[in-house]
Parts: structure tokens; sequence; C-alpha cells
């Protein structure tokens, strides 16, 4: 008995036999009188595992399972994913099915608080949850929302984390160098820009030929307002366990890998504050394989910039447009482009027939880089393409929105 109840204990996998609990003989030293080890599992609602035979407090465990038995009531059924905006950027989403009852019967969902109403505010109407992030202040705010049926109910919680929209840096080597940001190279030698099957658009970065007990480092250090993201693609193509392809984050190994890979996605959260970021090649004494080397796309600093460097700093070299992201895309995509002095700018969505569909700018610009959020609201899946245009030039990117 615990919690003045009585309860059964389903268990699976006693090296082939059924016993009854008894924790007092469990607890006995060595085991089972009959010396044969407990190997079985505590499984509670929703298949959750409490104990396995690699836990360690069996007690504590098994009162978790017990305090966490839902027989009747709410649960949280699809737990709501951390959102991301950028300045005055909005979401709307259906919170209709994000709570469920054991019985079927209907549950009614509530804001309950938002811990940081001057960063994001937040506001349900019906089943409508809407977002709307502030248009000056990066930072966080975690958002409660209750689900209720009769005398039961649950809470779920998730983070609004807003940043500045120049700070959702793209690094996808197109400019044809590494002018965009302030990378720097160490090691035996450097990266370069390659057109070898990059992961998009017509140019990524290779690293170079070193010889045995070489390595060639590619990094940057960037600052994070509130904590964010880092993405990349890569790839290598190398004697395998010998010569790698290895990304550090502040001096801490986070992948290795090496022999024959296609493109790869790197997600790794980043805490605020300022970090290094650090993509190598190593070769050991002896032997090459394949291509001898490793590649680099699609770098997103999302939430960063480069350290001591603030908005539009740099002074661009060129007008360029860079690949959205993500991309394809659902609802809302990122366009970052660069101009490389004052001019009149125009940024429009247009359908596969040339139509327009949207302009998302029309005005005088400063030089530097810029980014702009496109919600594609109202317009149907497919290809689209958008139009940077200048005094100067005019640049079109295909991007394809699915539902």
């Amino acid at each position: 008995a615990y919690a003045d109840k009585s309860y059964w204990l389903c268990t699976e996998n006693w090296s082939g036999q059924n016993y009854p609990i008894d924790l007092n003989v469990y607890y006995n030293t060595g085991g089972f009188s009959n010396g044969y080890v407990p190997l079985f599992i505590v499984v509670g609602f929703e298949n959750k595992v409490y104990w396995d035979s690699g836990s360690s407090s069996f007690t504590t465990a098994l009162r978790q399972a017990i305090d966490e038995m839902l027989a009747e009531g709410v649960y949280t059924d699809r737990p709501v994913e951390d959102k991301i905006l950028v300045f005055e950027e909005s979401q709307n989403f259906d919170v209709s099915s994000i709570f469920a009852d054991i019985d079927s019967n209907p549950v009614t969902v509530t804001l309950e608080s938002n811990s940081n109403p001057s960063i994001a505010t937040v506001e349900l109407n019906g089943s409508t949850l809407t977002i709307t992030a502030n248009s000056t202040t990066p930072g966080t705010s975690t958002v409660t929302i209750k689900g209720t049926a009769g005398e039961f109910s649950d809470t779920d919680e998730f983070v609004i984390t807003v940043f500045d929209p120049a700070s959702y840096n793209i690094e996808d080597f197109e400019t044809g160098d590494f002018t965009k940001h302030p990378w720097e190279f160490s090691g035996s030698a450097p990266w370069f820009i390659s057109t070898t099957s990059p992961y998009e658009g017509d140019y990524c970065t290779q690293s170079s030929d070193i010889d045995g007990n070489q390595s060639a480092e590619m990094v940057i250090d960037m600052d994070y307002a509130v904590a964010g993201n880092l993405f990349f693609q890569y790839r290598v193509s190398s004697e395998g366990n010998y010569d790698f392809f290895k990304f550090y984050i502040d001096g801490v190994e986070k992948i290795r890998i090496s022999g024959g890979s296609t493109w790869i996605e790197a997600a790794f959260p980043i805490p605020a504050g300022s970090h290094q970021f650090k993509w190598r090649y190593d070769k050991d004494s002896s032997m090459d394989e394949g291509s001898d080397c490793a590649w680099i796309d699609e770098v997103i600093f999302e939430g960063g910039m480069p350290t001591g460097i603030c908005n539009n700093e740099i002074t661009p070299l060129s007008v360029d447009l860079f690949q959205n992201y993500p991309n394809p895309f659902n609802p809302s995509t990122m366009i970052n482009f660069t101009v490389e002095k004052r001019s009149s700018i125009n940024l429009s969505i247009f359908n596969q027939n040339g139509q327009l569909v949207n302009t998302l700018i029309n005005k005088e610009m400063e030089s530097g880089s810029h980014s702009v959020n496109f919600k594609a609201t109202g317009l149907s899946a497919g290809i689209y393409y958008y139009t940077l245009t200048t005094s100067d030039d005019t640049i079109s990117k295909k991007m394809i929105l699915i539902k």
C-alpha cells in the first residue's frame, strides 16, 4: 500500500519466471532468495518507463509511477513545441488537440500565464492561440495553458524565444567567398569555396588538401543575445576510422565522423552568451580514401551575431539574395539579402505564372544585411519565386510552400 491505496504492479521478464512483488525479499543482499536477478520494468501511464535494470532507486520510481497514474481525467496528449519568432512576427495555432480526457469528455483550454508579456503577447480566442513578438527587445517568455474537463485538469508549458531578424544569420556561401561573415582559419590549411555537389545553390565550403598528421580548421565567434540555435549541413569522404571530420562548440567536440556520407543536418541549441564554433578535418599519418575532405553548407546562426559586430556594421561588397530558410516551408520563412549602398529596394513574391502575390518591401534602404519574415497566409501549396530589385540589380530565387 502507498498513499492509503493499494495497487497492482505489472512487471515483465524475470528471467522467464513469474513471482509476486515482495520489496523485503527484493532488498535482501543478493537479490531474490532463489538467486534470480529481477530483470523487470515499471511502466506507467502512456507507456512511460519509470524504472528498468539500469535505474537506481526502485522505490522512488514506483511511487512516482503511482503518483502520476491516471485512472480518469485530463492529460496532455500533444505538448506544444517551443516557439521561435523574430520581431513583430505572429503565429497562430490550434490548441483543441493538445489535451485529452480518458473518457473522451470535452476539454476546455484556458490561457493560464505568460511570464514575460513585454517579449511576446499571447491571446486565446476559441481554440486559436495567437502569439505576437514585440518589435524591439530579444528575450524569452514561458507560456502555460490548461485543459479542464469537470474536476480534472492538466497544464502544458512552452517557451517563446524572440530575437532581432538581423541575427537570423544564414551563411550559404553563395557570395562565392567568405566575406559575409568574419571567418577565421587555422590548423595546417584553410577551407575554400567549392562547387562540388553543394547542399543547395552553387557553392559550399570544403576542407583543403592536407598531408598526414595535419588538420584544416574553419572558426567563427558568435554572440547570442538570447538562447538560440545553430544548424548546418555537412558531409565527409575519408578513410574510415582514421581521417575524421569534427565539430566543436567552445572547444567541446560535438561531432566526429569518418568514411563516406551524404549530406547530414546538424542542430544544436545554443545558450545566450559568446561562443566559438569550429569545423575541422583531421588526417592520421598514412593512407587516403575517398575525396579525403569534408564539406559544409547552409550554416544558420539562429539568434547569433558575429562577435563585436552590430547590425549592418559590415558593408557588403555587392547585392546578394540568399536562399530562404526553411525551404520547403510552412507557414513562414526567412529571406535574407544584402545591399552595398543606399538604394530603392523592392522584394516581391510571384507565383509560377509570374503573377505578383505579395510585396514584402518597397522603399529606400541603407546598405548592409537585411532580413524579412514571409508569412504565406492564404496561399496554396506550390512553387513561388522571390525577387529582389535594386537600382542596379534584379535577383530571383525559388522557394516551395508545403501544406
